[in-house]
């Protein structure tokens, strides 16, 4: 069903994308509008996002999403913003006021709708921060360490990667992960975009699914949770071909295929990172065999997972600064 760039570069029909930055079926959503715009210059293909889960995203926003009281400007009912777009197209009616450019976006906390031509353009700086220590660090660390994770599979009573369904809350459940915290900041600015990093692990095993999460540790002291990245080691590289890992050997794990998101980060508020590989009942687990996950049980869970994340790790968060 996904088209091929020859079949994306014939779509000439006009084309409304809307999703949430809580929407499951973001990155999906996103991916679309990127390999359109991709393979057809001139694709007339506009994309809307704010703070939405997947049915805010598609029908009528919640005014409060898990426990977040949305922008009053993001309380946008997208069933009418669809029918004022098929009367535009259709009926040559006015455009809907909210499509000001091809990507509109609602940077929560500003109460404001930003727009630009496209999404390289919608940040004027990128962040860059090394997971050394407990720290999230703006410089590379000068010495070479390690951060040990250990991760038994066997063991049914503790769970890595657990969240809870809430936006804002006064502690962060580690789940036995791994937190990096950054320095306070000391101005204002937005997070406009999709994030990507760089892990540097040595593991005793195959594979491993990661998770790294995002959050914004406010001066109140209650944690906003951002956005997410959770994927499979051996498919970082080439989402068509797995490639395992060497157990033992120094690996390097980049991505970039992660969420958008657009907050505004006040000054005083710190960046935080939970670390952590995927171990839940609500998700198939990978246990690093080399098997093909779906078919590997917990016989193939063998020895725990042992993970030396190294600090030479980063992260890149793109930035709006005025």
């Amino acid at each position: 069903m996904v088209p091929t760039p020859e079949e994306y570069a014939k779509i000439s029909i006009p084309v409304l994308t809307t999703t949430g930055y809580y929407d499951g079926s973001q990155i999906g959503a996103i991916q679309y509008f990127k390999l359109h715009h991709n393979y057809h210059k001139n694709a007339n293909h506009y994309f809307v996002i704010g703070p939405y889960d997947h049915w805010g995203a598609q029908r009528k926003p919640a005014k409060k999403l898990m426990g977040y009281e949305i922008d009053s400007v993001a309380d946008t009912n997208m069933m009418d913003l669809a029918y004022d777009w098929l009367d535009y197209i259709l009926k040559n009616k006015p455009k809907p006021e909210l499509l000001k450019d091809k990507v509109n976006y609602q940077v929560m906390g500003t109460n404001e709708w930003k727009h630009a031509p496209n999404l390289q353009s919608i940040n004027n700086d990128t962040l860059t921060f090394y997971l050394d220590h407990t720290s999230l660090a703006d410089r590379k660390p000068k010495k070479k360490t390690f951060q040990k994770q250990t991760v038994d599979f066997k063991d049914r009573e503790k769970e890595n990667n657990y969240f809870t369904p809430e936006i804002i809350f006064d502690t962060l459940d580690t789940s036995n992960g791994l937190v990096f915290t950054s320095a306070p900041f000391e101005k204002d600015f937005s997070v406009n975009g999709s994030f990507t990093g760089s892990l540097v692990v040595t593991i005793n095993k195959k594979d491993m699914d990661i998770s790294l999460a995002l959050y914004e540790l406010m001066p109140d002291g209650k944690y906003f949770f951002l956005t997410r990245y959770i994927g499979r080691a051996s498919y970082a590289g080439d989402s068509t071909k797995r490639h395992l890992l060497t157990p033992g050997k120094k690996e390097t794990i980049s991505f970039d295929n992660t969420r958008f998101v657009s907050k505004k980060m006040g000054k005083g508020s710190r960046l935080v990172i939970l670390l952590n590989t995927n171990k839940h009942p609500f998700e198939i687990i990978n246990y690093g065999s080399g098997k093909p996950v779906a078919e590997e049980t917990i016989k193939d869970a063998g020895e725990p997972l042992e993970i030396k994340w190294h600090n030479d790790s980063y992260i890149k968060i793109p930035v709006w600064k005025e």
